[in-house]
């Protein structure tokens, strides 16, 4: 099955670190349809004056009319793509000025673009930024927080080439849960990753039999073999560093969650919202997968 993955694009082309992930984390096993986003601020008093000059005659794939640092950087994430091993079947660039604020421009195109995953590139310093109000981390948690929010965001800090797998995160909530479900869509045809499904015990009476299992069965569904499959417990008490610690030592590309869990979930009841943000915060070369 197509995958559609909608990717923001700022003016800063060299921090392009969406498209970096995609392009070092997807080979030619199923088709892709990336849609470019850029939202321009015209009104940025921090922004670069050249590069607010329009851009006068835009190719046949751009909606909008984007400025010259769009362009720039825009034309520099096409040529990654088309020179990386993914299979891209169609590609969509769309631009526009900010009309309710970038979080809800985010989440509307997301909603209205049906799109399997929202990818949100992050920014190494905060004076590299004006594309986001805010830091970036900040702006992907306002976009988690959000009630609208029924799209995967994935929030990808600077990937480190040759990184492979997927740690997926679960704690026997339905949220947990769901974050397996996606993992599984998207690995379904890439089957040069693995999945680890990872629980950080708490002295909860976590029932790994069970839990492990029904994630295990919906892996099944998406024809991920147990080949691929591993699980692994650990004990800690600072749950996003013992995450992010695990993920990095052991090279995974990506870390799988579930952004809301039930009452009896572990991360539900340490604030979902706050293991969320320490997980953005403190994952240097892990990209973040949250599932709604």
């Amino acid at each position: 099955m197509k995958k559609s993955f909608l990717v923001t694009v700022s003016n800063d082309y060299e921090q392009l670190t969406g498209i970096e992930f995609v392009c070092s984390f997807f080979k030619q096993l199923s088709e892709h349809q990336i849609t470019l986003l850029h939202i321009c601020r015209l009104d940025a008093v921090d922004a670069n004056k050249s590069l607010l000059q329009m851009w006068d005659n835009p190719d046949e794939r751009v909606t909008g009319k984007p400025t010259i640092g769009a362009k720039k950087a825009l034309n520099k994430a096409v040529e990654m793509l088309s020179k990386s091993e993914m299979s891209v079947d169609q590609m969509i660039t769309k631009t526009f000025a900010e009309r309710f604020g970038k979080v809800k421009d985010i989440l509307n195109e997301g909603q209205s673009g049906l799109y399997d995953a929202i990818i949100l590139g992050k920014r190494a310093s905060y004076t590299l930024q004006w594309f986001f109000e805010r830091a970036a981390d900040e702006t992907a948690n306002e976009v988690i927080r959000d009630s609208a929010l029924t799209t995967p965001i994935w929030i990808c800090p600077l990937p480190e080439i040759g990184r492979k797998n997927v740690l997926v995160c679960i704690d026997g909530s339905e949220g947990s849960l769901r974050g397996v479900d996606h993992a599984g869509y998207i690995l379904s045809q890439q089957d040069q990753h693995a999945i680890t499904l990872f629980h950080v015990e708490d002295g909860s009476g976590f029932d790994d039999a069970k839990v492990f299992g029904q994630a295990k069965e919906i892996l099944r569904e998406h024809n991920i073999g147990d080949d691929r499959i591993t699980t692994e417990s650990t004990w800690g008490i600072n749950i996003a560093s013992t995450i992010t610690d695990y993920a990095e030592k052991k090279g995974y590309a990506a870390i799988a969650i579930g952004v809301e869990g039930s009452d009896e979930g572990l991360l539900k009841r340490i604030n979902f919202g706050s293991l969320t943000s320490n997980l953005i915060t403190q994952a240097e070369k892990v990209t973040v997968w949250c599932a709604p």
